[in-house]
């Protein structure tokens, strides 16, 4: 939608037709200019979003870059509490999947690997994970990982039987084909048989994100092109304005001393705005209604973006986060993973331990306030805290403050008897 519609644009020109030398409008200074703008502002329509895309919004959208980043960071973080358990339910604690997850390869720790591999699945969908497997007495271990950008990847098919060949780098090297022996990928269902690909979030709310792109646009090219704000026109069925009173007017109105000032005329006019406040464009609304949309289709409350007054708390912020986002993708990583090296077939399992999360564990003082409420024993506390037992009949009776009874106390006496 132009700043101005054409069917006003239309009457205008109707209205002023007559004016100029030849009869026509082609020498008319004022319709010059706003062809210019309506040109320049026009809303393109909206098109497919390509993964190339993807990238350009993540790198020129805060909201994006914000919401994705705050996830990712967060998988990094809980990443580190990844705990490798046997089929007997035993934590292992020296294993070459360990090493590996503990420096992927000479660039790449565990946290920086974790956060990058979460902004391409939080992006695109998918992450793709290039790991060569040995060959001889280690054959089938992974030494080394290395994160491919999403972006670039490129599926090759090979038939019905082995749809997926490998994936090619595009840009690299004569384009070499890796296959799916030494690569995993992590994705979102997509209902696309044809695809290889996940469904990536920003996709989905591309809509809105374009709508807050192209206002902010519209606002900066409004404010960039300055020109003719207003432009004044004979009201209707009068005799109009002279070219010379048009500009003494013109020179009149636009002085600094007249800013704010109400100037009384002689002859009707109409007065034609070119261009749209910020409100008038709902810029903000359409910007919070694209954050809405963000916060959305990646699970993460919207009060925690705007910072409102429930999610203050940094602790209670950070929970939310890695309760909803952050420990769920890092147990998909290692899922994947597992299954990529066969380990999960043998009864292993690699998942977050959020016991050794201290922002996940409850308030020492709320679990004394606790304990205390439902009259808990002594040893029932210590065991709580971590302490041991202390093995004497008194520490395995509830500790009842004074005036507290049970419910069945006095209950055997004869009321007559009372």
């Amino acid at each position: 939608m132009p700043f101005i519609s054409r069917k006003k644009y239309d009457a205008i020109q109707a209205e002023l037709k007559g004016y100029y030398d030849q009869g026509t409008n082609a020498e008319n200074e004022f319709f010059r200019q706003i062809q210019a703008r309506l040109r320049t502002v026009e809303l393109p329509p909206l098109v497919p979003v390509s993964r190339d895309d993807i990238v350009r919004i993540y790198e020129t959208s805060a909201p994006v870059m914000g919401v994705v980043n705050k996830i990712a960071n967060a998988v990094g973080d809980v990443a580190q509490y990844l705990e490798l358990t046997d089929k007997g339910d035993a934590e292992v604690e020296n294993h070459w999947l360990l090493d590996v997850l503990r420096q992927p390869n000479d660039r790449f720790n565990l946290r920086r690997f974790a956060t990058g591999w979460a902004i391409n699945k939080l992006l695109f969908g998918d992450a793709w994970v290039y790991a060569p497997k040995t060959v001889g007495k280690d054959r089938g271990r992974i030494r080394e990982m290395y994160l491919l950008p999403s972006n670039l990847i490129e599926a090759k098919r090979d038939g019905i039987f082995q749809p997926l060949k490998g994936v090619t780098l595009l840009g690299s090297l004569q384009n070499e084909t890796i296959s799916t022996a030494d690569i995993f990928s992590s994705f979102d269902y997509n209902p696309d048989p044809a695809s290889f690909f996940g469904v990536s979030k920003i996709v989905a709310a591309a809509v809105y994100l374009s709508v807050m792109e192209r206002g902010m646009r519209r606002e900066d090219t409004s404010l960039k092109n300055g020109g003719v704000a207003n432009i004044i026109t004979p009201a209707k069925d009068t005799m109009g304005i002279m070219p010379k009173d048009a500009d003494a007017l013109e020179k009149e109105y636009n002085k600094t001393e007249n800013y704010g000032k109400t100037k009384a005329l002689r002859t009707p006019i109409d007065v034609h705005t070119l261009g749209n406040a910020p409100v008038d464009l709902n810029i903000l609304e359409s910007h919070k209604e694209a954050v809405t949309a963000l916060c959305f289709v990646y699970g993460l409350p919207v009060d925690l973006y705007y910072g409102q007054a429930k999610y203050e708390n940094a602790k209670v912020a950070k929970q939310t986060i890695y309760d909803s986002n952050a420990i769920p993708l890092a147990n998909e990583l290692a899922e994947d993973m597992l299954n990529y090296t066969g380990l999960s077939r043998e009864g292993y399992r690699l998942a977050v331990n959020t016991d050794r999360i201290d922002v996940l564990q409850d308030n020492p003082g709320d679990v004394l306030d606790n304990l205390t409420k439902m009259h808990a024993t002594l040893n029932e506390m210590r065991e709580a805290y971590g302490y041991d037992r202390i093995e004497e009949p008194y520490a395995d009776q509830p500790i009842l403050q004074m005036g507290v009874q049970f419910g069945n106390e006095g209950l055997t006496d004869d009321i007559n008897e009372i």
